[in-house]
């Protein structure tokens, strides 16, 4: 069963959520069991309360729930206090457990090779903190985008297999870090540990059952390019692991999660919205130069219906005084023609970009895609790949401008009025269900009809087949009766 992603909960959704969880932590007298910084958090970070609504299909009651007992869970560990100080030096030196690279949807890589830990040498406590620590950085450094668990499982073996931190692993995202979850990549899995991997899977909600990927070198690059394999997966560049002290950048960011804001205060665009969010600088670009970008749209892009060749418009508007670069990216490259897809926008200039459907698909796969529009102050003309890769290398996280697009799909109806404009209705839930469905019945009946025809040609080459075996057989006997006669004519001869 392939599950569909909920509907984006609204602003009114999240201020229900946040007013309806600070009001409990008060009236039940939570406050001395939660941190301050989690709180903090809560009360000014509408796109982790988003991931709440998200993770419980937007079920207010659940979606509470969870964020009251992990605000309770992460005072209890202390989690907002765990540091590369407090690690223990043996668990850091040990490469079982890094994160590494992006998979194909662009996702960092939390990496567990499972050959590397010992169960009965290891102090699961510790485990369980260093694991954290990854989890916590990987929200500092991502600001809660998806991340892909990978299990290498080459060479494992039942000393290696740890099913009380696996459990303890699956938890962590089931309870305690929603909807943050892009595959769970299990690399090279021995036959012995199937029943193993049965179990886990009952650990895990419905939904992220199906993020559960069973790969090897050759299914790998489905999911991760290969230049951002592991050697040992088939990858083309060498990795030796370090471990890498977390950034300084992610460190401020991580002080700008829990309200704790130092320095000159300002604004830069906020995630799949055109609102602000205050923000330490730390590059040499004016703020001022963000607020005059425009990118319209900035949380929906509407598709008018579902068929090949319609388009969308992704509209630039730059009204600052110097030159933006820009690159969009989609979580679904196959399904999208975007043109330009990167670029460059002139000052007191404006630019479309077209993003069209390169396939038909049932509507509850398409909205389930989402785009990534990237854009950097740059004096530079005509990007190319390469100089925009070089530029983002180049560019502090706090000096770009961001936003996600989740895309949208409508019905258009010209409407009776004066104006005889185009009037959206959203497709409701039934009649995405409906089409789904409909689309499914016709690539039924086309695959029936393609395989009735199939039998009919078989049965056709058949009758061809046995009508010349007739001929030859009739032939034959005709020939034997006339060689007969000729036989008895020359013995009465």
């Amino acid at each position: 069963m392939v599950f569909v992603d909920p509907p984006e909960p609204s602003k009114e959704q999240i201020l229900i959520l946040r007013e309806t969880v600070l009001k409990k932590i008060e009236s039940d007298g939570l406050m001395d069991k939660i941190d301050s910084r989690d709180i903090k958090r809560f009360q000014t970070d509408d796109s982790y309360l988003r991931r709440f609504l998200m993770h419980h299909d937007n079920d207010q009651k659940l979606a509470s729930d969870m964020a009251i007992d992990t605000f309770k869970w992460r005072k209890e560990i202390g989690v907002n206090d765990i540091t590369e100080d407090t690690l223990d030096k043996e668990m850091v030196e040990k490469n079982s457990l890094f994160i590494h690279n992006r998979d194909k949807d662009g996702c960092k890589m939390l990496i567990f090779i499972v050959r590397n830990h010992n169960k009965d040498a290891v102090d699961i406590e510790k485990l369980k903190t260093f694991l954290i620590y990854w989890v916590e950085r990987l929200e500092r450094e991502e600001k809660g985008k998806f991340i892909t668990v990978v299990f290498d499982m080459k060479d494992t073996g039942l000393r290696n297999m740890d099913m009380v931190f696996v459990q303890y692993f699956i938890n962590l995202f089931k309870f305690y870090y929603p909807w943050i979850l892009n595959y769970i990549l299990v690399f090279e899995m021995p036959w012995i540990l199937n029943a193993m991997w049965k179990i886990i899977k009952g650990w895990l909600p419905p939904k992220s059952v199906d993020k559960i990927k069973f790969v090897d070198k050759k299914s790998v690059i489905t999911y991760v390019t290969q230049d951002q394999l592991l050697p040992e997966w088939g990858g083309t560049i060498p990795f030796t692991f370090k471990f890498e002290p977390e950034k300084r950048e992610a460190k401020k960011v991580q002080a700008l999660m829990n309200g704790d804001v130092e320095g000159k205060k300002v604004h830069f665009a906020e995630e799949g919205s055109s609102s602000f969010k205050e923000a330490t600088l730390t590059g040499q670009n004016s703020i001022l130069e963000f607020t005059k970008f425009q990118i319209e749209p900035s949380e929906e892009l509407i598709f008018t219906n579902n068929r090949i060749g319609t388009s969308a418009i992704i509209m630039f508007t730059n009204n600052s005084p110097n030159r933006f670069a820009f690159k969009i990216k989609t979580t679904s490259p196959d399904k999208y023609r975007v043109r330009p897809c990167i670029g460059t926008v002139d000052a007191k200039d404006k630019m479309e970009v077209t993003v069209t459907l390169s396939d038909q698909l049932a509507p509850s796969l398409l909205v389930r895609d989402k785009f990534l529009v990237i854009a950097i102050p740059t004096s530079q003309e005509n990007m190319s790949q390469q100089e925009f890769a070089d530029l983002v290398k180049n560019t502090s996280k706090l000096d770009m401008f961001e936003i996600r697009l989740r895309v949208g799909l409508v019905n258009s109806d010209v409407t009776d009025g004066p104006s005889n404009s185009i009037a959206a209705t959203p497709v409701s839930p039934v009649i995405t269900t409906k089409l789904d469905q409909l689309m499914t019945h016709q690539a039924v009946m086309e695959e029936q009809f393609k395989s009735l025809r199939r039998l009919m040609y078989v049965i056709f080459v058949l009758l061809i087949g046995v009508l010349f075996a007739m001929i030859l057989t009739v032939n034959n006997m005709t020939s034997l009766v006339m060689d007969g006669k000729k036989l008895s004519s020359s013995i009465e001869l």
